[in-house]
């Protein structure tokens, strides 16, 4: 049987309608089931109560990214500014994956903002990890 090969081809982040694409190393989708046991006279019995999910993405830093004069394309700035005025309000992620037959699976989510961790060596192209909490059931998965 002959295998084929996943790829990660891209990660669009939507924040105030301005959609991000290219700021990403990479990206990971990890989604869990809450799966309770429940214990009763004939045996056990499973039900999943919830689903969570986190998005793992390595961003490349661009603090002092413009464009058109003043207005700022920073994913970072957008996602500090997000996490520290509107937390609790989600923004939209499309992760990309594809194979080597062509076929493209398409997952889109909504996930929570985080603050971006900065800094990092003087020489060095500077990437930061977020871990974005994914919203409860709103994983989609899209074949194209």
């Amino acid at each position: 049987m002959a295998l084929i090969y996943a790829q990660g081809h891209d990660l669009t982040l939507t924040i105030n309608s301005i959609d991000y694409k290219d700021v990403a190393a990479s990206a990971q989708l990890t989604v869990d089931n809450d799966q309770q046991v429940i214990e009763v006279l004939s045996g056990r019995a499973y039900k999943t109560v919830s689903k969570s999910g986190t998005l793992d993405v390595e961003l490349y830093q661009d603090w002092n990214s413009t464009s058109s004069g003043t207005t700022s394309n920073s994913i970072c700035k957008a996602l500090w500014n997000l996490a520290n005025t509107a937390p609790d309000t989600s923004i939209t992620a499309v992760l990309k994956c594809g194979n080597t037959t062509g076929t493209t699976t398409v997952y889109t989510m909504s996930v929570f903002p985080v603050f971006p961790p900065l800094g990092g060596a003087a020489n060095d192209v500077l990437t930061t990890s977020v871990s974005f909490v994914v919203e409860d059931g709103t994983v989609t998965a899209t074949t194209v």
